[in-house]
């Protein structure tokens, strides 16, 4: 895996410009006993579903509420990569390989889910978002505020700019690996990433304008 940018202690990162900013740990990845642990590097196929899916559902819970940025959505989602990553989690030999896998499922499931959840804003059945649950708890009002307006923000922009951004600022991944979960070139990820960082940094500058 290529080099990750930084990021700072936050779901959501100011941007580049945070260059001190330290990287977090992964969420959703409990330790599992050294045993149980060297079961997943010699491969998936003889994993017992339910093993699987109690040490990763955490990992693509954490992934879907960053892209979605609606609690209430998440469990079902997680139950949807599953069902649809089942599979091919029986061909992934290693831990890494099985991450990478939901980590692509997710992706798309989550691009699904925010297009229904655009009609359904259009006639007000969509569900109130919860950005003020994305910041990590220890994080301050500031931070929290800044969050939600970054959010905000990304509910304005096209659904493919926000996954890219996201998967670049708040999961720290590299270009080339968003291109491979977004099934995208290496070009078209850095124009989405682009617009996206655009709007967002348009949106909090004015933000500070408006002393909000």
């Amino acid at each position: 895996m290529s080099s990750r940018p930084q990021r700072a202690p936050l779901h959501v990162v100011r941007g580049e410009t945070e260059a001190g900013a330290q990287p977090r740990e992964r969420r959703g990845e409990s330790a599992l006993p050294a045993r149980a642990e060297a079961e997943y590097q010699w491969g998936g196929a003889d994993i017992p579903l339910e093993l699987l899916y109690e040490r990763y559902a955490p990992y693509v819970a954490a992934i879907a509420m960053r892209l979605l940025g609606r609690e209430g959505e998440v469990e079902d989602l997680v139950q949807d990569v599953f069902a649809t990553a089942v599979r091919g989690l029986r061909r992934r030999r290693s831990h890494a390989e099985i991450k990478r896998w939901l980590a692509t499922v997710t992706v798309r499931r989550c691009v699904r889910r925010l297009r229904m959840l655009t009609l359904w804003s259009w006639v007000d059945l969509a569900a109130d978002p919860h950005w003020d649950r994305i910041a990590d708890p220890g994080v301050g009002p500031e931070d929290r505020r800044l969050v939600a307006q970054i959010y905000r923000a990304l509910e304005r922009v096209a659904i493919r700019d926000r996954v890219a951004w996201v998967l670049r600022y708040v999961e720290g991944e590299s270009l080339a690996d968003i291109a491979l979960l977004c099934d995208c070139s290496l070009a078209t990820a850095k124009r989405r990433i682009g617009r996206a960082h655009a709007r967002i940094n348009a949106s909090v500058e004015g933000g500070k304008r408006r002393g909000s």
